[in-house]
Parts: structure tokens; sequence; C-alpha cells
């Protein structure tokens, strides 16, 4: 497995590319934000639930997606952001390291309407 990171405490030997390691981390960042327009349609109900009745927050995640893909792909951007390109791995590990923001956030609203008690 490849280490983003080098020098870290896990692996203190690894020989990871910072710039690469920064730009995974804001990358996820971005990820998780965009995950939460989701998780953000209602405190109770499942993110999965009329998915498509708003369009103007899919338009919002895609222009999230479009930008943050500007960001590592254009040399200038490169340039201003410190950012490295990604590769098609780093956009999986990204974003499934992202999705746990989503699908922690099902886990809960499951508990709550399971036992509504809890949540307060």
């Amino acid at each position: 497995m490849d280490l983003y990171l080098p020098n870290g405490l896990i692996a203190p030997n690894a020989t990871g590319n910072i710039i690469l390691a920064q730009t995974m981390a804001f990358t996820t960042l971005v990820c998780c934000q965009l995950f939460n327009v989701f998780n953000a349609r209602s405190e109770s109900s499942s993110a999965f639930s009329d998915l498509f009745t708003n369009r103007w927050s899919w338009f919002a995640v895609l222009l999230g997606i479009l930008l943050q893909a500007a960001v590592i792909y254009l040399p200038i951007l490169n340039r201003a952001f410190g950012t490295t390109p990604l590769g098609l791995k780093d956009w999986g590990v990204a974003i499934g390291l992202a999705s746990i923001v989503l699908w922690g956030e099902e886990v809960k609203k499951i508990i709550t309407r399971a036992a509504p008690g809890l949540s307060k």
C-alpha cells in the first residue's frame, strides 16, 4: 500500500510525497463536505430518500467536484494551491474515506429512528 505522508507517526520510514499527502487531505475534506450536502437534507430521514428532488443540490455537488478537479489538474491552480494531480486510485481513496461521513450519519439516523429517546 502506498503511504501518502512521509515520516509520519504510523509509518516513520515512509518515503511519500508531502505535496501528494496535502492534496489527498484537501481532496478528502472537500469530498466530506460534498457528502454532507446529502446529510444536511434531513436530521432524521435517510440521505438516500427522495435523492433527486433537489436539482440545485446536485448542481452544487457537481460544481464542487469540477472546482476541486480544476484545483488538482490545472497547472496555474496547482501552483496557487500547492496541489499535484491525483490518479484514479487516489480519488478512490479520498472518496472512500470521505464517504464515512455519509455512512456514519446514516447509522446515527437509523438509531435515532429506532429509539427516538436516545437522541435527546
